[in-house]
């Protein structure tokens, strides 16, 4: 039993004006008999279990189909019928389901066999009840399906945040994120405990004692753990066993096929064994389990022989299904295999089918939030969106030209394996959003500053600034701060998202060229030298920068902060190679900026402080050039000292160009942060750094080689 108190208010307060009908009707299904009442207001009907809302249990069925499906459409004269229907039942869909379209429940649906089947695959959307929301199903229901029956119950009163969609489906993901609601879409789980939690909120049970994980395309998976402890009942309580088998084996009127052989999506049934390679159930589980029930179907229960006949009978089937398993680790379920492979089940992950997205892993990193609606021009801000959201939401409005308008706004909080906040605490957003004049939406990423002191604020600021007059390639940062109430001030900068690729994240795919006919990459083609050759004379590229903004951070596992997935590589189409290549690199993080600790402008600190940075350039190439043996590692060396060098050319004629002012720069702050002390150093290490290119490349050379000569 669950607590739904909301759910269950709105269903009471929603039914407390209805008329409900004098008669009912009962049906009868793996041995339960079940009687539904119905409820009628206006022209929307609800049949539901009789006394149901005293007892709401999780994953409790709902079917929700809009009344014209019910009436059959072969000559198109029929009258236009009003209203929908919506099922609730303890039992699984179909106990509600079947009987509704066949006809059963009272005068509401006149169709033949083939149109009931047709409604049930792909007019009724499905929900459950899972603690105190209302999950909706999509299973083969179309988007426009699924939005109707969504805005159909928030106009009976059901609040939006009560209704989560369980399917993340490309099209219906799409129209609710253009509505600014994909934080209603269940988002993916993260870390272990969002896992588990997702498997606790799954447990579900049919008509007998079984305890199954239900999945969001309505499949039953019953465990190893699940089935013994349900067998256990062979030698405690034998009509409660012979009932679980029943539900396993037995069919029922409506159903052709008992429900370990009735399919259900894609290769899985009704009750899916789980964990056993494709195809090993149908070969020899079912059939075992099946030829178990025959035996205890044709056996006294009260007698005891027979009883513990089927009792050792059952202990070499749950042997069998052990033996089958694909890992054995899924025996456990308290082991991480378990849950890693559940919880893609449970969420459908496992019928996706990943092809190229080289930014899928950044994106899979993003929890969406409550945001705001926008509509005609207006906002309406959703329930739970926190004084952070409004905030980032007014800035927005600012931004946007005078007579431009927002069309949706999407806000995520980007998440990591390691964070141990609660949603919506974490330190990075990003903002998605599009405007009437934008052909495009944009994103752009929020963060909050490590330090809330206003001094500190002003401090990255600064060096954000500095560093982009130079030629480094941040983009734009902004400044905000609101107050918290008993937090105080906090601050936060945005900036635009760079599109891309962390360099550390670059899969396989993204050095394989696409078709030019098709635009795919052939996951079977050598990659291409050009763009491994191109890949790393960027990253040269951001190595010149990063020794420039002296990056340094003693807490950090890479205290140079370089290659740890900060530099954002961006392909596109290259004219002068004809086809896609990387074309640029960004770099996405502040931290660290002007860090080296040794403001002293001698050459004893100097050669400590590229040597620092050098040995750390030489590892990330050797480490490159690992991955792509095809190419000569000391050709992409070279490579990537040809991009170091030209873009610490290219920094200098900055500085040397407008030097009076690089100079004079000395920004206004608040707090003793010794802008000026390193700022200053910066600039006369960024003269060294150029006066000595050759005498660095030998270096680089050196520390390479050796580098090299280690793996041999």
């Amino acid at each position: 039993m669950i607590q739904s108190n909301e759910i269950r208010n709105f269903l009471r307060s929603l039914l407390s004006g209805a008329e409900r009908r004098p008669d009912t009707v009962s049906r009868t299904a793996w041995g339960k008999t079940r009687t539904f009442v119905r409820y009628d207001i206006f022209d929307d009907t609800f049949v539901l279990e009789d006394g149901i809302l005293d007892r709401l249990e999780n994953r409790d069925s709902v079917v929700l189909v809009p009344k014209a499906d019910l009436m059959p459409h072969g000559d198109g004269g029929e009258s236009r019928v009003f209203g929908n229907v919506m099922t609730i039942s303890s039992g699984n869909h179909a106990v509600a389901g079947i009987p509704l379209v066949s006809g059963a429940f009272w005068d509401l649906a006149s169709l033949t066999d083939e149109e009931s089947a047709e409604v049930l695959a792909h007019k009724a959307v499905f929900a459950n009840i899972v603690g105190d929301t209302i999950e909706i199903s999509q299973r083969g229901a179309s988007t426009a399906a699924v939005a109707e029956m969504d805005e159909w119950l928030q106009a009976l009163g059901c609040p939006m945040r009560r209704i989560v969609l369980a399917d993340r489906i490309d099209e219906t993901l799409q129209f609710y994120s253009r509505r600014g609601q994909e934080w209603r879409i269940r988002p993916l789980a993260w870390t272990h405990e969002e896992m588990a939690a997702t498997l606790r909120a799954s447990v579900s049970h049919l008509h007998s004692s079984i305890k199954y994980y239900h999945n969001v395309k309505g499949v039953h998976f019953l465990t190893l753990a699940n089935f013994r402890a349900w067998g256990a009942l062979a030698r405690t309580d034998v009509h409660a066993f012979h009932a679980g088998l029943r539900e396993l084996c037995d069919t029922v009127p409506g159903q052709r096929l008992p429900n370990i052989m009735l399919p259900k999506f894609g290769a899985h049934h009704e009750i899916e064994f789980f964990g056993l390679p494709p195809g090993a159930a149908d070969r020899t589980l079912v059939p075992a389990t099946m030829d178990l029930w025959r035996h205890v179907s044709e056996s006294d229960p009260a007698d005891a022989d027979a009883a513990a006949d089927a009792a050792e009978r059952f202990d070499a089937l749950a042997e069998r299904f052990r033996s089958l398993l694909a890992d054995p680790a899924l025996a456990d379920e308290s082991s991480p295999a378990f849950l890693s492979a559940i919880y893609r089940n449970l969420v459908g992950a496992v019928y996706e089918t990943v092809t190229d997205g080289l930014s899928r892993s950044f994106d899979d990193m993003r929890t969406a939030i409550p945001g705001a609606t926008y509509s005609l021009g207006n906002r309406f801000l959703h329930e739970g969106a926190d004084a952070r959201t409004i905030a980032t939401l007014d800035q927005l409005q600012q931004d946007i030209s005078h007579g431009d308008r927002i069309e949706y706004v999407n806000v995520y909080e980007l998440r990591s394996a390691t964070d141990r906040v609660r949603l919506g605490e974490g330190k990075t957003r990003e903002i998605v959003f599009k405007t009437a004049w934008d052909p495009l939406p944009r994103h752009r990423i929020e963060k909050r500053l490590a330090r809330r002191s206003t001094g500190y604020g002003a401090y990255t600021l600064a060096r954000t600034h500095a560093f982009r007059a130079l030629g480094i390639s941040y983009g734009r940062h902004r400044l905000l701060a609101r107050n918290d109430g008993a937090t105080g001030e906090v601050h936060y900068f945005t900036r635009d998202r760079y599109p891309g690729t962390p360099f550390s994240q670059l899969p396989p795919a993204a050095f394989r060229p696409r078709d030019p006919a098709t635009g795919v990459r052939d996951p079977n083609a050598p990659e291409s030298a050009d763009i491994v050759r191109a890949v790393i004379v960027l990253m040269g590229s951001a190595a010149a920068e990063n020794l420039v903004l002296k990056k340094y951070s003693a807490d950090s596992a890479s205290p140079s902060r370089f290659a740890i997935g900060k530099e954002i590589v961006e392909f596109g189409y290259d004219a002068r190679f004809g086809k896609e290549m990387p074309l640029k690199v960004r770099l996405c993080s502040v931290r660290g900026t002007m860090g080296w600790p040794d403001l002293s402008r001698d050459d004893g600190n100097l050669s400590r402080c590229f040597d620092f940075y050098l040995r750390r350039y030489a590892e990330v190439v050797n480490g490159y050039s690992s991955r792509h043996d095809s190419m000569d590692p000391y050709s992409l060396a070279d490579a990537f000292w040809e991009g170091f060098s030209s873009r610490t050319l290219q920094f200098h004629w900055n500085y040397m160009n407008k030097r009076e002012w690089f100079d004079q720069y000395n920004p206004r702050l608040f707090g003793d942060y010794k802008f000026a002390e390193k700022w200053a150093f910066v600039l006369w290490a960024l003269e060294r750094q150029t006066e000595r290119l050759s005498e660095l490349s030998e270096r680089f050379g050196d520390l390479f080689r050796a580098l090299q000569e280690q793996k041999q």
